[in-house]
């Protein structure tokens, strides 16, 4: 597809991270009548779980830096029927009023913040008094032994890995300190954890990969032959770990998280 962000709505929405908006947005239980705010929305998954909860008086805002996962999440939305206002902007630089949202969800998104708590104490900031911030980040590399081992292959190859960014707040005190520092208080983590069947074992890893190694200063500078040499090496490093994760076709991986709720 010519939009990459296209792909990420047809093939990682459905099978990760529908999942995890579903249970993000009914833990965060948003009422009728609230204004919500999907912070880095992407393609607007969260948004659109969230729209149908608050009925004709509420309203829902997503706001994402890329241009691209705005228009899927657009069109998306008015294929539903949904009514979302979409927004372009930086999480460290709110477009919005002091205490303009009763709820700022965020999914798998502060971990690339440039500025986190920047964006935190943004976060703060528009919430009203009483309101409240729901997000999820992935627990440590630790916890999931085949993006180790890609980290590992792919650190081999090219000499170094962006997958350590990806899983960069999996620890829970971390996680507990920034939230504190931009003063939340009554801050809460729970350990949650998923299992996602991707399809398709040989394109799941070869997007994988150059999802994964695209932001290496190595890799930019390659013509597209050097780039798939590159890939298909690290595929074939990958051959051993992707059997490992691969049942009826399906590649079967379980997910950890950190869910943190504070006000």
């Amino acid at each position: 597809m010519s939009n990459p962000a296209e792909s990420y709505e047809s093939y990682m929405v459905p099978t990760l991270f529908a999942p995890w908006a579903s249970h993000l947005v009914q833990s965060a239980n948003p009422q009728p009548g609230e204004r919500v705010l999907d912070l880095a929305c992407g393609t607007g998954i969260v948004a659109r779980y969230v729209a149908p909860w608050l009925g004709a008086k509420g309203a829902v805002t997503g706001l994402d830096l890329n241009p691209h996962m705005l228009a899927v999440a657009r069109a998306a939305a008015e294929r539903q029927g949904l009514a979302v206002e979409w927004r372009e902007g930086r999480a460290e630089q709110l477009p919005f009023p002091d205490g303009s949202f009763d709820l700022v969800l965020c999914q798998f998104a502060l971990m690339f913040f440039a500025d986190r708590p920047t964006a935190l104490a943004e976060i703060h900031r528009v919430l009203k008094n009483g309101g409240r911030l729901w997000l999820n980040v992935w627990q440590g590399l630790d916890r999931h032994a085949f993006y180790q081992t890609l980290h590992n292959v792919i650190q081999q190859r090219l000499g170094m890995s962006a997958l350590q960014d990806i899983f960069a707040l999996g620890e829970a005190d971390r996680l507990r300190t920034l939230l504190a520092g931009a003063g939340f208080e009554r801050v809460e983590i729970e350990p949650v954890s998923l299992t996602a069947r991707f399809p398709d074992p040989a394109g799941f890893l070869a997007g994988e990969i150059d999802l994964d190694t695209a932001a290496i200063p190595s890799m930019q500078g390659l013509d597209d032959q050097a780039r798939q040499a590159i890939i298909a090496a690290i595929s074939e490093d990958m051959k051993a770990p992707l059997r490992e994760v691969t049942q009826d076709d399906h590649v079967v991986i379980q997910f950890h998280a950190y869910v943190a709720h504070a006000g």
